[in-house]
């Protein structure tokens, strides 16, 4: 899997939500692990408008621009494809937990539900 630049990784932060989701199945397609952030609790959750929500990205170093302020405690852990296809995406649904797919600094990402995922990378 290519490394990317930085300048690939800015242009990733500032595209569009549905860019950066492509982007985040191909990757998590290719890589089979999936990244979110995680401390002593467990895996951090946010509150959205719609309730709460996990936040997963494609890869680590994504994952750890958002461990700051609040979260200064998370730390990027993966999650094997398989494990996420099988038990979280399941139970989240179960739970009627969205899904903030790949989010950017000012932004909560493209908010999926589990089913939707389920299906992108199935």
């Amino acid at each position: 899997m290519k490394e990317l630049s930085m300048e690939e990784r800015v242009q990733l932060l500032v595209a569009p939500d549905s860019e950066r989701l492509a982007y985040f199945v191909g990757q998590v397609k290719a890589t089979e692990l999936v990244w979110s952030l995680s401390n002593e609790e467990g895996f951090v959750m946010v509150e959205t408008d719609d309730g709460d929500c996990v936040m997963v990205w494609p890869d680590a170093e994504f994952a750890s621009q958002w461990a700051i302020e609040d979260w200064d405690d998370c730390e990027p852990v993966s999650v094997s494809l398989e494990t996420f296809k099988t038990e979280w995406l399941p139970s989240l649904a179960a739970d009627k937990i969205t899904v903030a797919v790949f989010p950017n600094i000012e932004d909560e990402g493209k908010l999926s539900t589990a089913q939707e995922l389920t299906s992108l990378l199935a």
